[in-house]
């Protein structure tokens, strides 16, 4: 499950987290407790996504709140960070 906020502060160990996971194998993260929303959590969103895509792993944003959903639209992330609802 990812933290109610994505922000700078929560950035570093969110990547941490990521990592230890996508280690294991794909990422299916439940996103609806999130928020807010910055960049750096996002870049962080992103690069997960890219490292699982280079892996043939999977990577799934699932419960994706509407404040998370407009941040993803609004940077044109939507291809780089995969969501469903």
């Amino acid at each position: 499950m990812l933290p109610s906020s994505l922000d700078l502060n929560a950035a570093s160990l969110l990547r941490e987290g990521l990592l230890v996971r996508l280690e294991a194998g794909g990422l299916e993260l439940e996103a609806g407790a999130v928020e807010r929303v910055s960049t750096p959590g996002l870049q962080v969103l992103a690069a997960a996504a890219a490292s699982a895509r280079a892996r043939g792993a999977a990577f799934r944003l699932r419960g994706v709140p509407a404040a998370l959903a407009d941040a993803i639209r609004d940077l044109d992330l939507a291809a780089a960070i995969p969501t469903e609802g």
